[in-house]
């Protein structure tokens, strides 16, 4: 199964007037053809700037640092000039961000939006681009397309706002699709339905898939491999199955111990109420200062990711000892 997306070693920081907030910091992970990869932290942890990062759209004061974004086998989207860089933005690889109408164009129409997407990365004419466009409106369950190619996305709700967004980001089938807590700020039953959308989306077209979010249940629903992030970096990644059997990072253990059915189990809370800023991120491993069985060596050496079994990986100097038990079953390692 070859490789679709490889991010190796991506650092993205803001300078701001307090000095520089390290955002993304030794970001890497990899997308297999026709898997699905659910990326899950806390709010604050990096995704979205990481997502607009692999798509080189990181806007002022940010900057990308370094890294690399591998597409296919040899392609680093970071490395090539703009106008060759947005040949695969849009085509290849296509993101769907939250708030759709903060991210549509308010003074166009939605169709009118969903032609350009088509007319710039194809030779078509606006006609036959008119035309796909009302039948991926109709795809993504829009009512009465014909008419609601000319609204404006003022005139829509927010799911159909959303919808909208992803019939532009797949009219132009590409190979890999990025959706950036896609369904933030819905409903609940729109948010059933945008997301099971998505699914179905990916599926019938055989895309790879990259969903960003802070919700676990999302990712047991429809991921193959999760990854947990941090401070801008991989803690944890897993297949799915094997993640739900037995999280070995600390800070896995207690997004676990999040999930509403376990708020009521102590021993599944395990962190410190201590917040890390980005302008002074800790020595050492990231998360010491939240994790109560922290150690020197984990105040004073930052830990690589270690494999624990045949496909999961953890960023902790006592990886191992977890797996050994089972996992961090306990909300720490003694």
């Amino acid at each position: 199964m070859g490789s679709v997306l490889k991010v190796e070693e991506l650092y993205t920081s803001f300078q701001v007037k307090q000095g520089e907030a390290k955002v993304v910091n030794g970001l890497s992970f990899e997308v297999k053809e026709g898997q699905l990869l659910g990326l899950v932290g806390e709010s604050g942890s990096g995704k979205s700037v990481a997502a607009a990062s692999i798509m080189g759209r990181v806007r002022k004061p940010g900057v990308i640092k370094s890294g690399r974004v591998i597409y296919g086998e040899e392609v680093d989207i970071l490395q090539l000039p703009e106008d060759k860089a947005r040949a695969y933005r849009g085509k290849e690889i296509s993101l769907i961000a939250a708030n759709a109408r903060g991210h549509l164009n308010p003074l166009l129409t939605v169709g009118d939006q969903i032609v350009d997407t088509c007319i710039a990365h194809g030779t078509m004419k606006k006609k036959e681009a008119r035309a796909i466009a009302v039948e991926m409106l109709k795809a993504v369950g829009i009512p009465d397309p014909q008419r609601r190619f000319y609204s404006y996305p003022h005139e829509l709700s927010g799911g159909m706002a959303q919808r909208c967004m992803i019939a532009m980001a797949l009219v132009n089938s590409p190979r890999l699709l990025i959706a950036d807590d896609a369904t933030n700020g819905l409903d609940v039953t729109v948010q059933a339905q945008i997301m099971d959308l998505i699914i179905q989306m990916i599926k019938t077209r055989k895309m790879s898939g990259v969903f960003i979010t802070h919700d676990l249940g999302v990712v047991a629903q429809c991921c193959d491999e999760i990854a947990i992030m941090y401070c801008g970096q991989i803690v944890e990644q897993a297949a799915v199955g094997a993640f739900y059997d037995a999280p070995c990072h600390p800070y896995s253990v207690d997004l676990m111990g999040s999930l509403p059915e376990k708020l009521g189990d102590d021993s599944q809370r395990g962190s410190k109420d201590t917040l890390v800023s980005p302008l002074c991120l800790p020595s050492g491993c990231m998360y010491h200062p939240r994790c109560r069985d922290a150690t020197k060596l984990c105040r004073m050496k930052m830990p690589e990711l270690c494999q624990v079994s045949g496909t999961h990986w953890v960023r902790c100097h006592h990886a191992k000892q977890l797996a050994e038990k089972g996992g961090a079953k306990d909300g720490g390692i003694a």
